[in-house]
């Protein structure tokens, strides 16, 4: 994670929420939801979800950024093990049982190589947070993914057995279709260097960016960037993902407090760069994807 300084930001019009379950009758009983321009509700087989996704028991009134998160901001944060319980990549929780990540960060690996990690804050401390680790059984990776160019960026994780909600351990919302959420603020979690070929951050950290409108992205690199992704990253550099946050979630705050996670970390050229914007997987060009693999 990659800041050079904070500013405040103000958070775009909220959206009330429809569970994806009651709007896709095949999804019922899943507690993956989205949000929609209206209506209000929500379904799940865990009782604490009258709570509803994307939610924290802290109440933010600024975007802050550079800076450790507390332990119970981002609860649906997942971290990627390797064998060695080393982290490596960044991911959100979507349901009791399945990870959103980036199908970078697991090509080419077997359930067997890779563990998460719910609830996690802090690697060298177990006193903030209570973490649980899972062990995989499936990893279902973007049919269209490119290893080249890196499109379709996406996959799920299912693990072992479901979770239980708790302080620590919370989804995730899915974003609105067909919002782009240009010129809209939005925050990076994750435990990545704070700076190019740095070491990665124990603690988990965060960073307030804005999302850039397509045209201004699109003349910043020399590569096609396709309408599956979103751009972010301070204008005059300095705030940024950056190495060991794949994977991990582009979130934006609606109104009602809500949180939706619209881009997944995917790639970019160094980190903070003045006028290089990150790369992330726009999430709600895959809406139908996820939902068809993200199944109790």
């Amino acid at each position: 994670m990659y800041k050079k300084d904070t500013e405040d930001q103000s958070f775009a019009k909220v959206l009330p929420l429809i569970a994806v379950d009651n709007k896709e009758k095949r999804n019922e009983g899943r507690i993956v939801w989205s949000t929609e321009e209206e209506g209000s509700s929500s379904s799940s087989r865990n009782p604490q979800a009258s709570r509803g996704c994307g939610t924290t028991l802290k109440s933010r009134s600024r975007l802050a950024g550079g800076r450790p998160a507390d332990p119970t901001e981002w609860p649906w944060m997942a971290a990627l093990l390797k064998k060695d319980k080393s982290q490596y990549c960044g991911g959100v929780l979507i349901t009791d049982r399945h990870v959103l990540t980036a199908a970078h960060c697991v090509d080419g690996l077997k359930p067997r190589d890779v563990r998460v990690r719910l609830g996690e804050y802090d690697f060298e401390s177990t006193e903030e947070t209570r973490a649980l680790d899972f062990s995989i059984v499936e990893i279902s990776i973007h049919p269209d993914f490119d290893t080249a160019t890196y499109e379709n960026d996406i996959a799920v994780i299912k693990m072992h057995r479901p979770t239980i909600f708790d302080s620590y351990i919370w989804p995730v919302c899915l974003p609105p279709i067909g919002r782009s959420f240009e010129n809209e603020s939005a925050i990076v979690t994750g435990w990545g260097t704070r700076y190019y070929g740095g070491p990665a951050s124990t603690v988990l950290m965060e960073v307030g960016v804005p999302v850039w409108p397509r045209d201004k992205c699109t003349r910043s690199f020399v590569q096609r960037i396709p309408n599956t992704a979103i751009c972010a990253g301070s204008y005059e550099g300095g705030g940024d993902s950056c190495q060991g946050d794949s994977g991990g979630p582009l979130l934006h705050q609606l109104e009602n407090g809500r949180w939706v996670n619209i881009g997944i970390v995917s790639w970019g050229i160094g980190c903070g760069n003045r006028g290089v914007p990150g790369i992330y997987t726009r999430v709600n060009f895959y809406l139908d994807w996820i939902l068809k693999n993200a199944v109790l």
